[in-house]
């Protein structure tokens, strides 16, 4: 018999056993590759051993999965994330050193958040791992770096932390947090935690992300049913409809946007892609206090010969013009973009906007590849030396 672990009262749990499958077979990839897997990855999973995502899918809530809508009519592409919520993982065998050091992860930014001393207007508080202290009760041998990534990795999509950067290649991370986070000072149990997140969502959005994913009808899917009027003719020269443009997004802004953009949650999609752009920056340089657009205009310094952090791809007379445009674009973004929807008031962004606010994080994290391609080739080179 298979014995598997549910949450504690209170807590959402899958309403049948191929529930449990599905978010054992995320944890699983996750706990193997320290990434979360795509939707083809689990789909692919679970057709080997017989079972439908659509159908199995339909015993789990938006409280226990990321990365799907609540209505699986249209399911995700297939390069797009599943991850688990914090109740999710309290589902899954094997997640109870993660879910402790979560717990610890929240206790140590609500201290932290009070004291918090900016040092640049748009600085938001956050956290690393050197700032978790030792947790009473946990063996520290089970506090390993993949246990403690792990951690971050769900903390990093839960509503109480403002998102993030996680790095599975050193397993390194960061969170940031702001004021929402002090209803959760002193919480030692993975279900207060719950109770209490539930509280701070409220009613109506906890009894929404309750609701088993289902097939849904909408009034969109009833109005294919009716055949459209006749199209207006179009003089000639003149383009039928606007330009439509789709591009891959960068993984590391997929990684930490794709979740908050595919429930609505626009403002937080764009604020989390441009703190990873920040994060990463920040870990290209020397260690520095500078934020922001404080630490762009650190990185990037067109006026001191060679930049700390290379973006651009000009060479001759163009260099100079492009290298002071991409400081002034990577700070801008900073000031224009992130800041306010970081320190508020709340900015209510539509989704196309949001859109398009994603690309320029992405284009600005592809922009990042080239000094890791750089540094990458720099590294690689005495070795191909004979």
């Amino acid at each position: 018999m298979i014995v598997r672990t549910i949450a504690p009262e209170g807590m959402p749990r899958p309403t049948g056993e191929e529930g449990h499958i599905l978010l054992a077979a995320i944890w699983a990839y996750f706990s193997e590759r320290h990434r979360w897997p795509t939707f083809d990855d689990i789909d692919r999973k679970l057709f080997a051993q017989g079972l439908d995502f659509e159908e199995v899918v339909q015993q789990l809530c938006p409280a226990l999965l990321l990365g799907l809508s609540p209505d699986i009519s249209q399911l995700p592409q297939g390069v797009h994330d599943l991850s688990l919520s914090v109740a999710g993982a309290a589902n899954c065998t094997g997640t109870g050193p993660a879910l402790a050091v979560f717990l610890n992860m929240v206790r140590t930014a609500a201290g932290m958040e009070p004291a918090w001393l900016q040092a640049d207007r748009g600085d938001s508080p956050w956290m690393q791992p050197g700032d978790l202290a030792p947790i009473p009760g946990i063996d520290p041998a089970l506090l390993s770096e993949e246990v403690t990534f792990a951690a971050a990795a769900l903390g990093q999509r839960e509503t109480c932390f403002g998102g993030g950067s996680i790095n599975r290649e050193g397993l390194d991370w960061s969170l940031s947090f702001d004021r929402t986070i002090r209803p959760f000072a002193d919480v030692h149990r993975v279900d207060d935690y719950w109770r209490i997140r539930e509280q701070v969502q409220g009613p109506q959005r906890a009894e929404a992300d309750r609701r088993p994913f289902a097939k849904r009808p909408t009034l969109h899917t009833v109005a294919m049913l009716v055949a459209p009027p006749p199209a207006p003719a179009v003089p000639a020269g003149d383009s039928p409809e606007p330009m439509s443009v789709t591009c891959n997004l960068h993984p590391l802004i997929a990684e930490v946007a794709a979740e908050r953009y595919v429930r609505g949650a626009y403002n937080d999609a764009v604020r989390s892609a441009f703190q990873a752009v920040e994060h990463r920056v920040h870990t290209m340089v020397p260690p520095t206090t500078l934020v922001g657009h404080g630490l762009m205009g650190y990185a990037l310094n067109a006026n001191s010969g060679e930049p700390l952090i290379t973006v651009t791809r000009s060479t001759g007379n163009s260099l100079d013009s492009e290298r002071r445009g991409m400081q002034d674009l990577f700070k801008g973004s900073m000031q224009a973009l992130r800041n306010p929807r970081s320190h508020g008031p709340d900015e209510r962004d539509d989704r196309d906007e949001a859109e398009e606010m994603l690309v320029i994080a992405s284009f600005l994290m592809r922009r990042l590849d080239i000094e890791d391609d750089k540094r990458k080739a720099a590294a690689a080179a005495p070795a191909s030396q004979p």
